[in-house]
């Protein structure tokens, strides 16, 4: 399940680059007015300071040598 807020989210985005975390993801903003990001539940890596939720999920899913 992928989580923005509280709410799924059904924009798919790839499992955490670190841990391997597939299902506790978060997307939103860590505080009102703040930047996007993407963050795993389990290890608490990130993907952040990004202006809009499309860059963020994009940044997340972008790993070295493949394209998103």
């Amino acid at each position: 399940m992928v989580v923005q807020g509280h709410r799924t989210m059904s924009e798919e985005l790839k499992s955490c680059p670190f841990c391997g975390e597939a299902k506790r993801l978060f997307i939103g903003q860590p505080w009102e007015g703040g930047n996007y990001r993407v963050s795993c539940q389990v290890c608490w890596c990130a993907a952040g300071g990004h202006p809009t939720q499309a860059e963020a999920i994009t940044a997340w899913n972008t790993r070295a040598g493949e394209k998103a």
